[in-house]
């Protein structure tokens, strides 16, 4: 990123018309789903569908040694088409522009990126973009989509428990300028989302920009995701091993789980997550009480980040956290049996 403002990269616009006048030596990485669904086409620069790379770094790396003359990258498409974007724009030292059609997670910001290595994800730095293109139209075709990364901004309230714990227990240093970034982000969110109608809130797509992109950011400043990433993105973790699912899904339901077991469970927050919907179609993912269940009997303490999960080491009354949480949505009518 040439500038050390996040909102100064962004640029509203015609993602159309940028693709279409992409030049030779220009790497283009879309999703395929969005290229067909807009009818775009590009005769002059490198097109490749995200899916034949995969996110495996020996295959991203194998194409990036056969096409190492290539300018700059635009990643067209949701959080793995930028995320490979990103890796191969660091790996080359070229400009990246990124045309997020959907605001799922915040990829489209950070400086890092899980890939597969040896079927492991690992996490590695990556290019922020240059640029940054918002296109409304596009991004309105996604509005379900876009809703679940918010997902990465309520998970603050659970990851800075986390972090005041870590100081406490094992002397953690907090920055007090990102936590406060952090907290305030959070804050205006929750404000955000108790204040507005679900429809006003769905067709923001500028507002959701940002939120979702300066939490990227603020963790971009720190250095690791600390600020917005705690015990509930390990629960989330534990979950989306067991079941494809949107990363905002698994996270709400991380972050409900965990603030029940760091006893600060807010009633407020929860509601935000469920006047959102998040949680509504997770059954339509194969999501269950027990895959739940499951995924909480596993998790696992994570070396590089103390939580409240190394306080407690095993979850001794699972049963108990369990019913509270099947005993909040279905006050909340949500279906996961």
């Amino acid at each position: 990123m040439k500038s050390d403002n996040f909102n100064d990269v962004v640029e509203e616009g015609s993602s159309r018309k940028y693709i279409e006048n992409l030049k030779q030596n220009v790497l283009l990485i879309y999703s395929p789903t969005s290229i067909e669904k807009n009818n775009i086409k590009n005769n002059q620069c490198l097109m490749v569908n995200w899916h034949d790379l995969t996110k495996k770094i020996n295959k991203i790396d194998e194409f990036i040694k056969k096409n190492n003359t290539i300018s700059s990258v635009v990643s067209y498409g949701g959080g793995s088409t930028i995320d490979i974007g990103k890796y191969i724009a660091n790996k080359l030292g070229i400009d990246f522009i990124c045309i997020p059609t959907m605001l799922s997670t915040n990829s489209y910001a950070t400086d890092k990126v899980a890939l597969i290595k040896e079927n492991k994800k690992i996490t590695l730095n990556a290019k922020i973009p240059d640029k940054i293109i918002i296109d409304n139209e596009l991004l309105n075709l996604s509005k379900d989509e876009n809703i679940y990364g918010l997902a990465d901004v309520f998970s603050i309230y659970t990851a800075l428990y986390d972090w005041k714990i870590a100081e406490k227990d094992i002397l953690e240093k907090i920055d007090d300028n990102i936590y406060n970034m952090a907290e305030k982000l959070f804050k205006e969110v929750l404000e955000f989302v108790n204040n507005n109608e679900l429809k006003d809130i769905s067709e923001n797509n500028i507002k959701l920009f940002q939120f979702i992109g300066t939490a990227g950011y603020i963790t971009n400043l720190y250095g690791t995701g600390r600020p917005e990433s705690g015990s509930e993105h390990i629960l989330a973790k534990e979950i989306e091993k067991r079941v494809n699912i949107p990363h905002g899904i698994s996270v709400s339901v991380g972050i409900i789980i965990m603030s029940i077991i760091q006893e600060q469970y807010n009633n407020n927050i929860v509601k935000s997550i469920m006047k959102l919907g998040i949680l509504d179609k997770g059954k339509s993912y194969g999501l269950n009480l027990k895959t739940i269940a499951d995924s909480l009997n596993n998790v696992k303490q994570r070396k590089d980040r103390y939580t409240i999960i190394n306080r407690i080491c095993s979850i001794n009354n699972i049963n108990g956290v369990l019913e509270k949480f099947e005993n909040i949505i279905k006050e909340n009518k949500v279906d996961l049996n």
